[in-house]
């Protein structure tokens, strides 16, 4: 997980992120939030994780998202990076193109996602 912020800025959505990939069996690497993009760029390089879930609010969204996904893409394109919460239109394109793989939320597909997650993993 790259919970940016403090705490009350991620939590909601660590929370989601964290039962929608349990359910899947996924293991789940827990933080209390970073400070910077540069310092989850580094935790999520070296936690050794196939995934990278990014949490925070809408508002940082679009400052924050971009930069971690080109950090961490830059030096593990293998790496899925998943954004929790559903991207308002004006962004999900940028998000994409900086890196970002999917989105989880409420409307999300939660079977395909999971599914395809685990294919890639070896899984199913």
């Amino acid at each position: 997980m790259a919970n940016l912020g403090p705490i009350p800025q991620h939590k909601a959505r660590a929370d989601f992120s964290t039962g929608f990939m349990e359910v899947a069996a996924f293991e789940v690497l827990k933080n209390d939030g970073f400070p910077t993009v540069e310092e989850a760029a580094k935790a999520a390089l070296e936690s050794g994780a196939d995934v990278t879930i990014i949490c925070s609010t809408d508002d940082t969204y679009p400052e924050m998202v971009p930069p971690l996904a080109r950090m961490i893409k830059a030096q593990n394109p293998q790496m899925k990076i998943i954004l929790a919460g559903a991207p308002a239109k004006e962004f999900e394109a940028s998000y994409r193109e900086a890196g970002v793989d999917d989105f989880i939320h409420v409307k999300a597909n939660c079977y395909q996602i999971l599914s395809d997650l685990q294919d890639a993993k070896g899984m199913n």
